[in-house]
């Protein structure tokens, strides 16, 4: 389902789609760059839109060559559902969701934009953090219902984020990278790697909550102080502080595009205002999480300086020079945090790492 005429036909034969829009004909678009599926925008002459998320048998960024079970539709569409009944002001409303055609139709969030995109542009309200914190308190207070595992985690996505995250960034000229011309990787010590292998380990057996598994800038919106999460495909049972450190890492990814286009660092009042809504709702504060959200955030920025699916704020960053040292800069972030982070006791500790890599008296 990928064309405008078979959208088009889908929607006229199901009931809820086609009572929603009343001033035909029907107008679809395909709207997102995502890495996995397709997303489009149908609307009609009114103005009237839905968005349908499709999943096709392979991935969306890679093509036909890189097959992947359309099932991962349907872990997303249970665990938005799951999501929603826990934050209901933060998850979109879902109008239609079909597995047995691999597709769900949401609002669209009209007026909203990326965090990822609004980051480059625009001081972030700290309420947006606030929501965020109280979002992943949420997911560690509450358990869905039972149902077998694959209902909220598809096992080939939970492998490519293995693989993606833990494995492929640091086997030499692994066929899966794609390394910048203009950034050299350097080679990790034993500690380092050591580190990774025991992230891994924590990624593949804690089964603490239901996460998110890919809550980064890219998948949450915003309109001023509203918030709104989506794209839950990744989604596992998995310990939070891998959402947190995926999260912390891309808060991070704009805060060093910031350093090297000259822009104001917010990193210290985010941080702060984030963690200390996650505090409040959790009340008490589980030693290892901020320990391991430390070592996941690591992970993360690491990966991304290889993987396919780079970090936009570093590739948004306009000299090529500029880009090259925050490349470098960023690598060396990831190093310290991956070898340091079971030393971390408090947030003022991580923060102290960031900072001494942000500083721009540095740079």
């Amino acid at each position: 389902m990928q064309t405008e005429n078979e959208i088009i036909h889908y929607v006229e034969k199901t009931t809820t789609l086609k009572t929603f829009f009343k001033h035909p004909p029907l107008h679809v678009r395909e709207i997102g760059d995502g890495n996995l599926n397709f997303i489009f925008r149908i609307s009609d002459e009114s103005g009237t839109s839905l968005i349908l998320k499709y999943a096709a048998p392979y991935l969306r960024l890679l093509g036909k060559d890189f097959p992947l079970p359309q099932n991962r539709i349907c872990v997303e569409m249970h665990t938005l559902s799951y999501f929603k009944s826990i934050a209901p002001s933060l998850i979109p409303h879902l109008y239609h969701c079909d597995e047995e055609a691999f597709c769900f139709v949401m609002e669209e969030l009209v007026g909203y934009k990326l965090l990822q995109i609004a980051q480059f542009d625009h001081f972030i309200p700290l309420s947006v953090y606030t929501k965020l914190g109280t979002f992943l308190a949420a997911l560690y207070a509450n358990a869905p219902k039972k149902h077998e595992e694959a209902y909220y985690e598809n096992a080939t996505l939970k492998r490519i984020s293995e693989e993606y995250i833990f494995i492929f960034p640091y086997r030499e000229n692994h066929p899966a990278l794609i390394i910048p011309s203009y950034f050299q990787p350097s080679a990790k010590r034993a500690l380092f790697l050591q580190n990774i292998d025991l992230l891994l380990k924590l990624f593949q057996t804690e089964k603490e909550c239901l996460i998110h598994g890919d809550l980064h800038t890219g998948s949450v919106m915003i309109k001023h102080e509203s918030l709104a999460i989506i794209d839950a495909e990744f989604s596992l049972w998995g310990p939070l502080s891998f959402d947190i450190g995926t999260l912390f890492a891309h808060i991070l990814f704009g805060e060093i595009y910031n350093v090297f286009e000259q822009k104001p660092l917010q990193f210290q009042p985010i941080l702060r205002t984030l963690w200390k809504a996650f505090e409040k709702s959790m009340g008490t504060v589980p030693e290892h999480i901020l320990k391991q959200s430390v070592g996941f955030c690591g992970a993360e920025l690491s990966r991304r300086l290889v993987v396919p699916a780079k970090a936009k704020p570093l590739e948004a960053i306009t000299s090529l020079e500029a880009k090259t040292k925050a490349y470098v800069l960023c690598e060396k972030l990831s190093i310290e945090m991956v070898e340091s982070f079971l030393h971390v006791k408090c947030l003022e500790n991580f923060i102290t790492i960031v900072e001494r890599h942000l500083c721009v008296k540095t740079h």
